[in-house]
């Protein structure tokens, strides 16, 4: 609400102007604070209430918001202001300011009458009259046909956007929308890939796959590592959520389709996963919902890397306690886990498979090349965890490495040089 006085008051009546415009991008266009449309509306308002011969002491703007609703904060900011104040006139630049729906109008108009105030209009002539209330009704029909009817062609224009590969509304994590100009230099809106945030896309699929992360995990990695919402111009750039997690996890939009009114069409856009790697993932969030518990992760070298034998899915490690205390670590089919595809493998002691796969590795001979490149990696990725996570002990009020925990690192690094020699 702003506050406008142009004169005394005196005896002069009180007025209160309302102005509105639509969208956000009316409200800031042609790079003023309030656009075009705002200061125009509220020139024709003040010339109004000049004839009326009142004084307006209060203005309320609603900046891109739609009068197909009433929830507006600005009028409901004005219907309270003139319940407690003897307002008589609220002017409007035309009639579908106020509302374009029929309910709304005549509940707003019923509390107008209520507070004693009279809804006048710039440019259309409503009043009391008879042939007022008549022009009144008519013109609040007609903005609630044209609301209508744009909603009506701008839901065709987007179904058939859609039928041709393009995308309605923002597009997900991971794209960006994008306005070009063809050669006829009409505005072309296509969705690209975002720089910043699509290789994060498979990369979420690909950890939730394989059973060592939770969408929570996924969600506390990504936020640890920076990423962050694509800003919108009503919305800052913001961390990950859990349910953006979980929003990204069943979006087929991933595949490279577009879903409109329950319709799936073939996108335009470039795919991010592979149908494969998408049905994976459902097949786990499937698995665990079934559960009706929250997944615990427990780590293991061997996660990722073994599949069942029968039906070819990934082996998950699970580990359970029984009455006594005792605790068993064991590999479980995620493909009979989750009741799909018939598979009757139950599952292995974790022992028992770390020897399987001892047993099988003993049976292969590796290059030379392959154990330098192997054994290269090892170092780096001990060179980087190590430290990190000495780091990350003091950080945390843990005690430093000692002298023995120094000689314990350098045994392994010294193990890890001649394991492949």
């Amino acid at each position: 609400m702003n506050d406008i006085a142009l004169a005394p008051i005196g005896i002069r009546p009180m007025a209160v102007i309302y102005l509105r415009v639509s969208t956000k991008d009316q409200a800031s266009r042609g790079g003023e604070a309030e656009g075009f449309s705002i200061p125009a509306q509220r020139d024709a308002c003040l010339r109004k209430a000049e004839s009326l011969g009142a004084v307006v002491v209060a203005e309320f703007v609603d900046a891109g918001e739609s009068a197909r609703s009433a929830n507006r904060p600005e009028l409901k900011n004005m219907l309270k202001f003139i319940r407690q104040n003897k307002v008589a006139h609220v002017i409007v630049h035309k009639v579908d300011r106020l509302a374009r729906n029929r309910a709304d109008d005549v509940e707003i108009n019923l509390q107008l009458q209520a507070s004693g105030a009279q809804l006048v209009s710039c440019s259309e002539n409503i009043d009391e009259t008879p042939s007022g209330v008549l022009l009144h009704g008519i013109m609040s029909s007609i903005a609630e046909f044209y609301s209508r009817n744009l909603a009506a062609e701008s839901k065709k224009g987007m179904r058939q956007k859609v039928k041709n590969g393009g995308t309605a509304g923002m597009a997900p994590f991971g794209y960006i929308n994008t306005r070009t100009r063809n050669n006829d230099g009409r505005e072309v809106r296509t969705v690209e890939l975002d720089s910043e945030r699509a290789e994060w896309v498979p990369w979420i699929f690909e950890h939730y796959a394989s059973g060592d992360w939770t969408a929570a995990a996924l969600r506390d990695e990504l936020n640890r590592r920076g990423v962050m919402t694509r800003p919108r111009p009503n919305r800052p750039s913001r961390p990950i959520a859990t349910s953006h997690v979980h929003a990204i996890l069943r979006n087929r939009y991933y595949l490279g389709f577009v879903t409109f009114e329950g319709v799936e069409y073939p996108g335009q856009h470039e795919a991010l996963v592979s149908e494969e790697l998408f049905q994976r993932v459902q097949r786990m969030r499937a698995a665990r919902a079934q559960s009706k518990e929250k997944p615990r992760v427990f780590n293991h070298y061997l996660k990722g890397s073994v599949f069942c034998g029968q039906c070819g899915e990934p082996l998950t490690f699970a580990r359970s306690r029984n009455r006594q205390g005792t605790t068993y670590d064991y590999f479980i089919c995620i493909g009979r886990n989750s009741h799909r595809n018939g598979c009757t493998f139950r599952a292995i002691e974790a022992a028992q498979l770390e020897r399987l796969v001892q047993e099988h590795w003993k049976t292969v001979t590796m290059k030379s090349t392959h154990v330098a490149q192997i054994r290269a990696l090892l170092l780096e990725h001990m060179g980087i965890v190590l430290p990190s996570s000495a780091a990350n002990r003091e950080s945390t009020g843990g005690a430093p490495r000692c002298h023995r925990g120094r000689v314990l690192e350098a045994q392994v690094r010294r193990r890890c040089h001649h394991s492949f020699s």
